[in-house]
Formats: structure tokens, C-alpha cells, sequence
């Protein structure tokens, strides 16, 4: 029975360190880095998604927003976004400022402007708010998979990216069914409008979560003073990840780095990866689609608006975590961007038909939760192709999220602006178009990691399981010695 337990967590977590005090300090590091980067991704992804519901619920008129103007409120959050990008990515890799202080710092700004944004006027301060509050957010997701690289072993990363993409599913829906119960027992209260509540609650949410991290998170390896990690422990986290030296972030190592940078495939095809891929891929999420079908159909109440696409969102975390477990256990996280291209085909297709009834448009928006699962496994795949060179790390997992953002904050506007909801026509018909070019990129970064690997990272098993293929194909081996075939992974 121990022996079938240890092969379902190896499937569904990661196998577990044979050493005692390895696993001993892998459960702490579970409990404390998983927990706060997840509750931080998560108060994250309500204080945005937050926006829509509230918009759908009564700050549109409140406020006075008029044709594609949420459109342009979320351009003005994807702008703050990408500018922050490069400079956490800085700031996290320098090893000079706390990771724990970075995060706080950003969570309490952030937090702040979601509470300016239940009382603003008028639409131009949306604009202002959106900005600031995204600037501060840039940090947050990037930055946690540069943390899990950090800390953990590639057989390790898989289900824990996982958990954490998931996390701000869970914000996501967590936001749709709040807006649902304060419409039903907060509205009005103290002369606050429902729409104003919600923004109050993501604050008061958000604030204890900061000064959660700022007490208990242990920064990298090289740097912790943890109060919860032995000293034997702390010797533990950085020997078991190769003894990697800690670099101090100065002009000539920072000139070397950018110049290793651009000259380097990964950076390029990582960031291009992503760019296309998550505007693509995420589309029933990012551009509220669903809400706004809902909404035009005229047959579900404000609650049930703000309710239902709660059911995208559970596929949308389930999903990710199925797929992120094919993509260990097939050794490849590149398979899982055919899949994810298949199912928003199957989902724009069926909108662009339109008329399929209202049991084909559920099926269409429920199957592009299946996009969601790049987010992991395409950050997963980045961290372990690029850990030879920490700065390169860095940068890379931040670029596919500036890129992202680069790539949406036209994309957002030309294809998927909010007068033409809820159809899109031109939104679905770009879907394709981007998701058949991510399959592109995905072949090109397979076919590199083969014919040039660059880095430690890129020879290993991301199943862990390249040791035992390489005893079993030195006992196939010829006996004067001929040459073994080296497998790569994707």
C-alpha cells in the first residue's frame, strides 16, 4: 500500500524525495511558497476580473461608460502591466531587494486602487486606476514561476505551476459568485451600491495576504533568512537544485546578460510563444465573452450572469491540472498546445456559425476552458529549458507575459472590441489565425531543444525518468563502445 501511494503521488504531485529531510523540506516549502503565491494570484485575478462584474452590474451606468469603453479601460490595465514587466523581472533576479518586500509592496499599491476604484466619478479615473493597479500586479505572476524555479526540481514544477495557474481560475469565479451574493445581501447597504461592495471586499481581502507574505516568505535559496528553515535546511534547498552560485545583479554582469539575452532562441520563441498563444487561447476568459452572451440573451437574471460563467471557470481549473499531468507523464509539455489549439477551434467555429442554440453556445465557451492549461505547462517548459542562466530565466518567464500583453493591448482593441458583443466575429476568426501560428512556434522550439540544446535543463526528463531510459540504452549498447541515442525533451 506505501508503495502505491508513493506511484499516485508521483503521477499527481511529483515523486517523492527518497531522503527524509528533503521531503521533510519540500512539505514547508509546499505549505508556505505554494499557499502565498496562489492566495496572491488569486486576490490578483479577482481584483481584475472584478471589473466586468462590477461593469455588468451597475457601474456602467453609474459611471457613465459608453460603447468600447471597458475595452479601453482594459487596454489601460494591459498597459501598466507590460511596462512593469521587465523591471520586477530586474528587481526579483538581482538577489539585492527581498523578494518578500517586492511583493508587498506591490500587493498594498495595488490593493489601494482596487478600493479608489469603488468610488471613482468618472470613466477617466477607471483609466488612471487601471493602469497604476496593473503596474503593481506585473510582479505577481512571472514572478512566482521564477520562484518555483528557483526552488524546485523540474520533476517538481509540473502539478505546483498547476495549482498556482488554477489559483486565479478560482479568483476568477470566486469573483462572478461574490458579485452574486453582495447583489443579494450587500446592495444598498450603508448607501453603497453593489457594484461599490465588491471593490471593498477584494481590498479587505488583499491586505492580509500582503502582510502574510512579508512575515513568512523565504525569498530564494541564496538569500532566505526564513525563520521557519534550519540552517541545514537552507544548505539543503540550494545543494539539491546543483549548488547554483548566487549572482549580484551589477552593470558589466547586467551588460553580459542582456547580451546573452538576444542572442539566445529560448528568449525569442518562449516570448513569441506566449504572445500569440494566451490572446488566443484564453479568449472566453479575457474578452468575457460568455458574461456578455448571457447578458444579450435577455432570458437569465443579473445573478445568474454574474453565476454561470463560474461553470467555465471550473473547467477552466480543472483542465489545466489534467493537462498539466499528461504533459509530465508523456515526458513533453509541448503536446499540451495542439490540445488547447484544438478546443478554441472547436469553440470559435461554433460562434462564428452562431446560430447553434443556446446548448451549442454553452458547449463552445465550456470547451475553450480547456486554453487555460499553457499557462502552466508553457511556464513550466520555460523554467526548466532556461535554468543554466537565472537572469535569462528571469527575463524569459517576464517577456512572455510582456509580449502577452504587447500583442493584446492592439489585439484587445482591432479584433475583440466590446460593441461587436456578444458575437465577435472577428475575434473568432483571429483566434484561429493565432492559434494555428502558436502550433508554428511550438514545432520551431522542439525542434531547437533537439538539434541545439542549450543549458543542463534542456537534456533532462521532465517526467524523471531520464536515468533509468539511459541505463536501459547503455545495456542495448554495442560493446566497443558505439554511441547511445540522446533523448531531448519538448
Amino acid at each position: 500500500m506505501p508503495s502505491l501511494l508513493r506511484r499516485i503521488e508521483a503521477v499527481l504531485w511529483s515523486p517523492p524525495p527518497t531522503d527524509r529531510a528533503e521531503r521533510k523540506l519540500l512539505f514547508k516549502l509546499d505549505v508556505v511558497i505554494l499557499s502565498f503565491t496562489c492566495l496572491a494570484y488569486f486576490v490578483l485575478a479577482l481584483d481584475v476580473s472584478n471589473l466586468t462584474n462590477a461593469y455588468v452590474s451597475g457601474m456602467a451606468e453609474d459611471v457613465g461608460f459608453k460603447g468600447s469603453q471597458l475595452t479601453l479601460a482594459g487596454s489601460c490595465w494591459t498597459a501598466g502591466y507590460l511596462v512593469g514587466q521587465w523591471p520586477a523581472a530586474i528587481a526579483l533576479s538581482s538577489n539585492r531587494i527581498p523578494v518578500r518586500y517586492t511583493f508587498f509592496t506591490c500587493m498594498i499599491v495595488w490593493s489601494v486602487c482596487t478600493l479608489a476604484l469603488a468610488f471613482v466619478k468618472n470613466v477617466q479615473s477607471v483609466y488612471g486606476l487601471r493602469f497604476v493597479q496593473a503596474l503593481f500586479e506585473a510582479a505577481v505572476f512571472s514572478g512566482s514561476h521564477y520562484i518555483y524555479g528557483s526552488w524546485y526540481k523540474e520533476v517538481e514544477l509540473g502539478a505546483r505551476t498547476a495549482i498556482f495557474v488554477a489559483s486565479a481560475n478560482v479568483g476568477s469565479l470566486f469573483s462572478g459568485v461574490m458579485q452574486g451574493a453582495i447583489l443579494d445581501g450587500l446592495a444598498g447597504k450603508n448607501g453603497l451600491k453593489a457594484w461599490q461592495w465588491l471593490f471593498i471586499i477584494d481590498f479587505i481581502i488583499t491586505v492580509p495576504v500582503a502582510f502574510y507574505g512579508l512575515i513568512f516568505f523565504p525569498d530564494t535559496p541564496h538569500t532566505t533568512k526564513a525563520f521557519w528553515l534550519s540552517a541545514e535546511e537552507r544548505s539543503l534547498a540550494v545543494s539539491r537544485l546543483g549548488n547554483k552560485e548566487a549572482v549580484k545583479l551589477s552593470w558589466p554582469v547586467f551588460a553580459k546578460a542582456i547580451r546573452n539575452i538576444v542572442t539566445d532562441w529560448r528568449w525569442y520563441l518562449f516570448s513569441a510563444l506566449f504572445a500569440v498563444s494566451a490572446t488566443s487561447y484564453e479568449k472566453t476568459g479575457v474578452y468575457g465573452e460568455m458574461i456578455f452572451w448571457l447578458k444579450s440573451t435577455g432570458r437569465y437574471s443579473l445573478q445568474q450572469v454574474n453565476y454561470y460563467p463560474s461553470i467555465f471557470t471550473t473547467i477552466a481549473i480543472v483542465s489545466t491540472y489534467v493537462l498539466t499531468i499528461v504533459s509530465t507523464i508523456t515526458g513533453s509539455r509541448a503536446i499540451i498546445n495542439p490540445i488547447m489549439f484544438l478546443a478554441v477551434f472547436i469553440s470559435s467555429v461554433m460562434l462564428l456559425v452562431w446560430d447553434i442554440g443556446d446548448a451549442g453556445h454553452w458547449f463552445a465557451y465550456l470547451i475553450a476552458g480547456f486554453g487555460y492549461a499553457g499557462q502552466s505547462t508553457n511556464f513550466a517548459w520555460a523554467n526548466t529549458m532556461c535554468q543554466d542562466d537565472d537572469i535569462l530565466r528571469a527575463v524569459t518567464l517576464y517577456s512572455m507575459n510582456l509580449f502577452s500583453n504587447v500583442w493584446n493591448l492592439w489585439y484587445a482593441i482591432a479584433l475583440w472590441p466590446q460593441a461587436q458583443a456578444p458575437k465577435f466575429r472577428n475575434g473568432q476568426i483571429a483566434t484561429i489565425a493565432t492559434g494555428a501560428a502558436s502550433l508554428v512556434i511550438t514545432g520551431a522550439i522542439v525542434y531547437l531543444t533537439r538539434k541545439y540544446p542549450r543549458g543542463p535543463a534542456a537534456n533532462k526528463d521532465i517526467a524523471g525518468q531520464r536515468d533509468v531510459e539511459d541505463v536501459e540504452e547503455k545495456a542495448k549498447a554495442p560493446a566497443d563502445g558505439g554511441d547511445v541515442p540522446v533523448l531531448h525533451h519538448s
